[in-house]
């Protein structure tokens, strides 16, 4: 019995039965049933506890930092991560709303509520924050894909030879950023900037990128602080699922597949007998987890540890 048998044979809640019809499956976009399920989940409860708290103007108040003066529980941010976690997409109503106002940011109509941080460029790290966020929900986005773009000439500079050369990265970030010389200078392997480039980048440059982000030491910022080779001690950990996490990050890229064998041959290891993954109780961070209503049966659990690493290898093309 494969994967999908397994999952399958049992009553999903809305979430993961959607993500897995969506994603693994791959149903048109008018199935009928495919409908219904997207439809099922607008009403669950993980959806509409986020929908309630967002603002008049589509934001959830900050953007990229909670302070004390929040009056938000959660930032602009952590919203749309995790409402794109649970399914929704551009067409929805409240992503739209999110859409329009991160829109009027980068033209300059209205300013984000984050406390400036003066070490840095704030200019610069707030609209890579919100292109970031706009290319996740919509990677036609013509506003958007401009800064990306700006973003792309940096890294195919500091990579034109056979490895990266920092001082080819200082000087194409200063002359297109323009930024001040005495701010500091937002380095490249990190989250925002590994998202925006997918798709942006010459086929040899993306190669060379990647064998740099695999092989440093550092990880990538936001995600995973360790070299992405080094595969965690135990898979039943929050470690672990940012080790998922920092990976299908990567896999969007088209060169991914052929880089990625040990992180498959670790996840085909870890799966259990009965055909589901399941990474523990440790990993609910109301971010991944839980998709499911509610974990208090492990099947729950199980099966969303399974539907998020059934995307990942989907996405691999390697089901």
């Amino acid at each position: 019995m494969n994967n999908l048998d397994t999952i399958l044979k049992h009553n999903l809640d809305p979430v993961p039965k959607y993500l897995l019809m969506r994603d693994v499956l791959k149903l048109d976009s008018k199935n009928e049933e495919l409908i219904f399920a997207k439809n099922m989940v607008l009403k669950s409860k993980w959806v509409n506890d986020i929908i309630q708290l967002q603002w008049e103007d589509g934001s959830w108040g900050q953007f990229h930092s909670m302070s004390q003066f929040s009056q938000s529980p959660i930032t602009t941010e952590q919203a749309l991560r995790r409402l794109l976690i649970l399914g929704l997409d551009k067409n929805d109503e409240v992503i739209q709303k999110a859409l329009l106002y991160m829109e009027k940011y980068l033209i300059g109509e209205l300013e984000l509520r984050d406390r400036v941080e003066k070490k840095h460029d704030w200019d610069i790290l707030t609209r890579l924050f919100v292109t970031t966020w706009i290319l996740k929900i919509n990677p036609s986005n013509d506003l958007a894909k401009s800064i990306a773009k700006d973003w792309a000439k940096i890294i195919i500079h500091a990579f034109s030879k056979d490895e990266y050369n920092h001082n080819y990265y200082k000087e194409a970030y200063y002359e297109i950023h323009r930024s001040p010389k005495d701010k500091y200078m937002w380095r490249f392997d990190n989250f925002y900037i590994v998202s925006i480039l997918v798709g942006m980048l010459p086929s040899d440059i993306e190669s060379k990128f990647l064998d740099y982000l695999i092989n440093s030491k550092n990880g990538i910022y936001y995600v995973y602080d360790k070299c992405i080779k080094d595969i965690p001690c135990s898979f039943c950990s929050k470690n672990a699922s940012r080790y998922i996490d920092v990976h299908n990050l990567l896999c969007s890229y088209s060169s991914a597949k052929i880089k990625l064998n040990y992180f498959i041959e670790w996840l085909n290891n870890n799966k259990s007998k009965d055909g589901f993954w399941d990474m523990g109780q440790s990993v609910k961070d109301k971010i991944q987890f839980p998709l499911s209503n509610s974990w208090r049966k492990t099947i729950n659990r199980k099966i969303d540890c399974t539907v998020r690493i059934l995307k990942i290898l989907s996405k691999l093309n390697v089901l």
